[in-house]
C-alpha cells in the first residue's frame, strides 16, 4: 500500500470528516483508531445540531453558524458516495421561557436572528404550542428557532466510513496508542488527546466529561426538538425520541448508571407525551471539553507537522463540516481560517 499523504489519529466525527474532505481533494489518507470508527463520544444517540443564541455574537458563534449552514450539502454529498442516509432533518427547537426576563430576551433575539442568521432561519416567540408535543412554560411563552436540526450520529459515522473507503482512504483499528509517523499528522483523539496535552505541558487543556442518553419508543418524527432545564428531547426519524444528556466531570466508569435514570424520569415529567414510552436503548460516552469550551484546532504547540482537531464536546457533529474544511485549507493550501481562540497556542497562553 502506498504511504498516505496524511495520517489521522482518531476515527470520531472530526477525524472522519477531515479525512473525507482531504480525500475529496485528491490526497491519500490513512485513519487510525484504537477502536471501530464512531465508537466513542461521536457515536451517541442525540444528534442535536442547535445554534448558539443570536446575541453577544463572537467568532465561535459565527464559526458554528457557518458549519450548521453547511450540513445539508455536506451530508447529501456523503450520501451520494456511501448510500447511507444520516436522517438529517431541520426540525427547529422549542424552549419554555421561565420568567419575564427570558421573554424579553427572546423577543429581542427575533431581530438579532434576522441580522446574524442572514435570512437562513428565524427566531420566534410563541404563546402556544402543539398539545401533542407539549412542554410546560411558567410564563406561557416559548422561544422557537428554525435553525436547529438533527441527524443520526451512528449513521453519520458509518456513512463517512464507507465514503472514505470508496474514495480510496484506509481506516485501521490498532490498539497501539503511540502516535508516531514521518509525514503530516492530524490528532483527533478526543479526551485522551486532551489528557496527553495536559500531561505534556503541565497545563489543564481540558478534560473528559461523561454524558448519558437514552432512546425512548415514541414516534414524534417531524416535530421540533424540546429543551428545558438542561434536558434535550429530540424526536428522530426512527420511531424514537432521544433524551439526554448528563454532563459529569466527576466520573469513575463509562457505563450508564442512576444518573441516566434520573434524566429519563425528569424528561417524562416535563413532557407528558413521554410518560408511557419504553426504553429502546441507552448510551454513555466521554466527550472532550477544552478549557474555555471552544474547539481546539490548529498546529501542535511544540511539534512540527502535527495538527490538532479536538474538543467537539456537545456540538462536535454541528462543527464537523466547518472543522473539516478549515483543516483541509490550512494543511493543503496554507490558508489560515482558524479563529485565534481555537488554536492550541492561544489556549495554552490563557491557562
Amino acid at each position: 500500500m502506498a504511504t498516505p499523504d496524511i495520517k489521522i489519529y482518531g476515527a470520531g466525527i472530526f477525524g472522519l470528516s477531515i479525512g473525507f474532505e482531504i480525500l475529496k481533494r485528491g490526497f491519500k489518507v490513512e485513519i487510525q483508531d484504537i477502536s471501530k470508527p464512531g465508537l466513542g463520544a461521536s457515536g451517541g444517540l442525540l444528534g442535536a445540531l442547535a445554534p448558539h443564541t443570536p446575541d453577544n455574537w463572537n467568532e465561535k458563534k459565527e464559526f458554528q453558524l457557518s458549519s450548521l449552514l453547511m450540513q445539508n450539502k455536506f451530508w447529501a454529498e456523503i450520501y451520494d458516495i456511501s448510500g447511507i442516509n444520516v436522517e438529517y432533518f431541520q426540525n427547529g427547537r422549542i424552549i419554555p421561557l421561565i420568567n419575564e426576563r427570558a421573554v424579553q430576551l427572546s423577543l429581542g433575539r427575533t431581530k438579532s436572528a434576522e441580522k446574524l442568521w442572514k435570512g437562513f432561519a428565524n427566531w420566534e416567540t410563541l404563546d402556544q404550542i402543539d398539545k401533542n408535543w407539549y412542554i410546560h412554560s411558567p410564563t406561557g411563552f416559548y422561544s422557537y428557532d428554525t435553525m436547529s436540526a438533527q441527524l443520526n450520529p451512528r449513521k453519520a459515522c458509518k456513512s463517512l466510513e464507507i465514503a472514505i473507503k470508496k474514495l480510496g482512504g484506509t481506516i485501521k483499528v490498532d490498539n497501539n496508542t503511540d502516535i508516531n509517523s514521518d509525514g503530516i499528522e492530524i490528532w483527533a483523539t478526543g479526551y485522551k488527546g486532551l489528557n496527553q496535552l495536559s500531561s505534556e505541558f503541565n497545563k489543564p487543556f481540558g478534560e473528559g466529561v461523561k454524558g448519558q442518553a437514552a432512546l425512548l419508543t415514541l414516534d414524534r418524527r417531524d416535530y421540533p426538538q424540546l429543551f428545558t432545564d438542561g434536558i434535550h428531547i429530540i424526536p428522530q426519524q426512527n420511531n424514537c425520541v432521544a433524551i439526554g444528556s448528563t454532563s459529569e466531570t466527576n466520573w469513575h466508569h463509562e457505563e450508564t448508571d442512576f444518573k441516566l435514570d434520573q434524566i429519563i424520569q425528569k424528561a417524562r415529567q416535563v413532557c407528558p407525551a413521554l410518560m408511557n414510552s419504553g426504553i429502546r436503548e441507552t448510551w454513555s460516552g466521554i466527550r472532550p471539553r477544552v478549557k474555555g469550551r471552544s474547539p481546539l484546532l490548529g498546529p501542535h504547540p511544540s511539534k512540527d507537522n502535527i495538527f490538532i482537531a479536538n474538543g467537539g464536546f456537545k456540538i462536535g457533529l454541528g462543527l464537523a463540516p466547518k472543522i473539516a474544511e478549515v483543516t483541509a485549507e490550512f494543511i493543503l493550501n496554507k490558508q489560515n481560517m482558524i479563529p485565534k481562540r481555537f488554536t492550541p497556542s492561544h489556549v495554552m497562553s490563557l491557562i
